[in-house]
C-alpha cells in the first residue's frame, strides 16, 4: 500500500470506541478484507496493521473495513484517484461500463498519447470533458476508485465510503468521510486524464520491467513507441543496449487539489 491506507488504519485501531465518523458513527471494529466477498478479518490492535494490511491488491476496491462498511483510504490533497489504466484493458472496461462507441472513445484517447509523444501537447494532464461527457467520467471513476478493476472486473470487497486523511498528523478532525457521489462533486473540477510514461532500459528496475510487461501485450502498441522521448528520473541501465529503449505510455487520473 503506497499511501497513507496504514497510518489511516492504525489510528483508527489505537482510538476504537474513542472517535466517531461522519456517516459511520463511532469506531467500533477496523478490518482487513477476507477471502468471502463483503467479508473482514478484524484488526485487534496496530501492530496487526502491517500484517493483515501487507500487501497492495488492485482488486479489493475496499482498502479497509468500517463497522463492517468498506472503505476507500486516499491521501488529502494532490494525489492519484487511479493508478496505471493501461490501453489492453480500456475497451473492456468501457463495454463493461456501457458506454457508447467505445471504439471512437479509444481512438481520442489514442490520438491524445501520440499528440503528447510528438510534443504536440503544452502538458501531459488533459482535461477529462475533452474525452468524455461528465455522466461517463463519473461512471469511469466510480468503477475504478470504488467498484471494481480493469483486470477482474466488479470487486467483491467494494467500498461503500471514500475517507481522506491527511499524510501525516491523522486527527479525528482532519478525516473526512465521502460517499462517491459526493468525492465527485467535491473534485470533479480538480480531476485530470494523466498522460504518464515509463521506458524500457530505464535504470529502475521495477518501472523497467512495468515497462516491459505493458510493451508486452499486442492490444497496447499503439502507446509504445521506438523512439526515446523524455530521461528516466534515475538515468538508464548499465549495458542495456540504447537501441532497445522504449517510451511505454499509461493513464492516470490525477486529483490536482
Amino acid at each position: 500500500m503506497p499511501g497513507n491506507e496504514k497510518d489511516v488504519a492504525r489510528f483508527l485501531v489505537l482510538n476504537k470506541g474513542r472517535i466517531s465518523l461522519d456517516q459511520i458513527g463511532s469506531v467500533m471494529a477496523v478490518g482487513a478484507p477476507g477471502q468471502a466477498e463483503g467479508s473482514y478479518v478484524e484488526i485487534p490492535t496496530e501492530r496487526d496493521v502491517d500484517i493483515l494490511l501487507a500487501a497492495e491488491d488492485s482488486r479489493k476496491k475496499a482498502d479497509i473495513y468500517i463497522n463492517g462498511k468498506g472503505v476507500s483510504v486516499k491521501q488529502a490533497g494532490a494525489s492519484f484517484s487511479y493508478n496505471r489504466l493501461q490501453r489492453a484493458n480500456i475497451l473492456e472496461v468501457f463495454r463493461i461500463l456501457g458506454f457508447d462507441n467505445p471504439e471512437a472513445l479509444l481512438h481520442n484517447l489514442d490520438k491524445e498519447v501520440r499528440n503528447f509523444h510528438a510534443g504536440n501537447l503544452p502538458r501531459r494532464n488533459r482535461p477529462w470533458r475533452n474525452f468524455f461527457s461528465e455522466q461517463d467520467f463519473k461512471t469511469l471513476v466510480k468503477f475504478l476508485m470504488v467498484q471494481g478493476s480493469p483486470n477482474v472486473g466488479f470487486s467483491a470487497h467494494q467500498a461503500e465510503f471514500i475517507i481522506e486523511a491527511p499524510s501525516h498528523g491523522i486527527a479525528a478532525e482532519n478525516i473526512k468521510v465521502y460517499t462517491f457521489d459526493e468525492y465527485f462533486d467535491q473534485y470533479k473540477d480538480s480531476l485530470m486524464i494523466a498522460i504518464r510514461r515509463q521506458w524500457i532500459g530505464q535504470e529502475s528496475d521495477s518501472e523497467h520491467n512495468r515497462a516491459v510487461g505493458l510493451a508486452g501485450k499486442a492490444a497496447n502498441a499503439p502507446w509504445v513507441f521506438n523512439n526515446v522521448v523524455g530521461v528516466p528520473r534515475n538515468g538508464w541501465r548499465q549495458g542495456f543496449p540504447a537501441q532497445d529503449r522504449k517510451t511505454v505510455y499509461f493513464l492516470m487520473i490525477e486529483k490536482t487539489a
